[in-house]
């Protein structure tokens, strides 16, 4: 209290503010509340817990503090976010080579502590090693740091020098250059320290879910609670060297379609180089309150063996209610009012202060049912029945059964991918003549076709390489081709295409993708090459052409495809069967209500649910026949058939001769 008493004016308005609060508040329409116990009267900062913000909305607008009679009381929410200036470009860059190694000088024009020092280069592959000294005369240097790994590789990158809040008028970096060319430096940016860090405090995660799809690991991270603000992300993982790219993702519905939003990238990285201990990051900054109740890891892996992380942790920074308690007593903290509106009080002006001002720490109990308000089931306004299905029409269909009651997901496979529609419109989950609503997930991830390359040399022309590549299905939603060889030195045009035959029985070249794939010793780290679709395949066959030149033929290993991932995310329960259905030409997408609380469909929990092995035709008899009939020879029967009748037409329109 001697600081409110140093501060009357502060302390007037925190005990007057609440007065003018509590006219229109009614504790029960809010859902959950967590306890508390004031001993005495005064300044009060209470932390709230993952749960504080998991039960309230989003811009926490709906939290409210009240006492025991369940007046409201005027409240200032401080998180303490770490605060980054906007970098500024160095003043003057200046390299020397000296034999094996380079020096650059960076005189930095900035007065104050530095944060970081980050360099752009031109340089595509690289890993080196940097010693970091600074100085305030560009005389004297005090070294900082030995063997710091800057590299680039395969997406992965570590550009940036962590001078910890040191002035600095001068910067050097050592480059050692013995193993590879000299750094080409284009600028330096720098970034100015915004003060002392707050201290971040760890937050319950837990790793529930580890996928491997083609060329990056998923990792599913559970969080405690929605909406909690996030400042960092660290990786427990055991491989003694690595350098991967990464990125966050949370999930989100986009046009009525689920996707994944992007949130934070960065590296992680643990590193050897020659005559230095080894070196890790294995942290990622993050700056955003997630909206689900769980993040997903993409680590682009590229060719490298999936990485194997054992743990991820997350870390929040400091929040803090702080409000002035009128007497000693019991209050609490509510939460769950959607309709709720940000609440005005006269405290904004008093931020600073209260940031400052010493009170009562307290904890919040656990989060509980507000006495008067029932909380809501899981998605009890999803319902998991749709309009009436008329299964007419639809070519495909596969089984679907449920192991779990809940949320579920289905993941197509290939034949169910090749039955579907490429915008995936004549889609229906169906029971007992109902449709079942689903929400259709598209993420940004693809997974690996293995498929095998046969030779079809054409003698016509023997400097072009030549192949077929059989699919398993036509229609196959393809994005790519990856094809190896083991050759070191090359440059060759790759260009696929397939036959396709008209109604006619006409035949073309239809073209699906064209790239030129180069291998030179400073590229040779891989030996794959990505060969991106530019249309998916209508056939089940695909010719591969390589021009040769004058050069040997290019020798190939294995091939894959890469194809999406689409998945269904619906309502069931444990036990039932259901009916996928695919392949109607003129079906439209579907509505369903159930996109109203698609946000709250992907936060929840899932399961996975399973198709059936094969796919079963829907009963269509006819459907052979009328295939048979379009074009070739069919064509050409017909064809005659309408000639023989205009001959005959035609013959009996002439005039008869005279009669003799």
């Amino acid at each position: 209290m001697r600081k409110l008493l140093r501060r009357p004016s502060l302390a007037c308005l925190l005990l007057a503010a609440p007065l003018a609060a509590t006219a229109a508040l009614q504790p029960a329409d809010w859902r959950h509340r967590q306890d508390f116990t004031v001993a005495a009267p005064g300044l009060v900062r209470v932390a709230p817990t993952p749960a504080t913000f998991d039960g309230g909305e989003a811009d926490q607008r709906d939290w409210r503090v009240v006492d025991a009679d369940g007046r409201e009381q005027a409240y200032l929410l401080t998180i303490e976010r770490e605060h980054r200036p906007e970098p500024q470009r160095a003043a003057q860059v200046t390299t020397r080579l000296h034999g094996n190694f380079s020096q650059t000088t960076i005189a930095t024009g900035i007065d104050g502590p530095l944060a970081v020092l980050r360099i752009e280069t031109p340089a595509r592959l690289f890993l080196k090693a940097a010693n970091v000294e600074i100085s305030d005369d560009g005389e004297t240097w005090t070294t900082i740091d030995r063997g710091l790994p800057l590299f680039r590789q395969a997406g992965a990158e570590n550009l940036r020098v962590d001078l910890q809040g040191r002035r600095a008028a001068y910067v050097r970096l050592e480059l050692d250059d013995f193993r590879s060319p000299a750094l080409t430096i284009t600028s330096v940016w720098l970034e100015p320290a915004a003060g002392e860090p707050a201290a971040l405090q760890p937050v319950e995660t837990r790793l529930v879910r580890r996928e491997a799809f083609a060329g990056e690991t998923v990792l599913t991270v559970a969080l405690p609670g929605r909406h909690v603000p996030l400042a960092r992300l660290d990786f427990t993982t055991p491989e003694p060297l690595f350098t991967r790219q990464v990125t966050v993702a949370e999930r989100e519905l986009r046009d009525g379609e689920a996707s994944e939003r992007i949130v934070a990238r960065g590296t992680i990285y643990r590193v050897q180089l020659p005559g230095v201990p080894p070196r890790e990051q294995l942290s990622l900054p993050l700056d955003f309150a997630p909206t689900t109740r769980e993040l997903l890891v993409h680590i682009h892996d590229g060719d490298s063996p999936p990485l194997q992380p054992t743990a991820v942790q997350a870390w929040q920074p400091p929040a803090a209610l702080v409000f002035a308690a009128p007497a000693a007593g019991d209050y609490a903290v509510l939460t769950g009012h959607a309709q709720a509106r940000t609440p005005r009080y006269d405290l904004a002006a008093l931020g600073q202060d209260l940031r400052r001002a010493e009170a009562v720490a307290l904890t919040l109990g656990e989060r509980r049912a507000n006495p008067g308000h029932r909380p809501p089931d899981t998605l009890p306004e999803a319902s998991a029945t749709g309009g009436a299905f008329d299964a007419t029409g639809w070519t495909h269909v596969r089984t679907v059964t449920l192991t779990a009651s809940g949320v579920q997901e289905l993941e197509l496979d290939v034949p169910a991918l090749a039955a579907a529609r490429a915008d995936f419109a004549d889609l229906r989950l169906a029971r007992d003549g109902k449709q079942v609503p689903y929400l259709l997930e598209r993420p940004a991830l693809a997974r690996q076709l293995e498929l095998a390359l046969t030779p079809a040399t054409d003698a016509r022309r023997p400097a072009v390489g030549r192949w077929t590549i059989a699919l398993p299905h036509a229609r196959l939603p393809l994005r790519a081709l990856v094809f190896r060889s083991p050759d070191p030195l090359f440059q060759r045009t790759l260009r696929v295409h397939e036959t396709i035959t008209t109604r006619r029985g006409d035949t073309y070249e239809r073209a699906l993708g064209q790239a030129t794939w180069t291998r030179t010793p400073d590229t040779a780290a891989t030996d794959t090459f990505t060969l991106a679709l530019e249309t998916a395949p209508e056939t089940k066959l695909l010719t591969l052409e390589i021009d040769n030149g004058d050069n040997p033929p290019l020798q190939l290993g294995a091939l894959q495809a890469t194809y999406p991932v689409v998945r269904l995310v619906f309502k069931g329960q444990a036990g039932e069967t259901l009916t996928l259905h695919a392949g109607k030409p003129g079906a439209t997408a579907p509505r369903y209500d159930l996109a109203l609380v698609g946000r709250q469909l992907l936060a929840a929990d899932r399961h996975p649910a399973r198709l059936a092995d094969a796919a079963t035709p829907a009963t269509d008899r006819a459907a052979p026949l009328l295939a048979s009939l379009r074009g070739g020879v069919a064509f050409w029967i017909a064809l005659a058939v309408v000639v023989v009748v205009l001959l005959v037409v035609v013959a009996k329109l002439l005039p008869k001769p005279p009669a003799a």
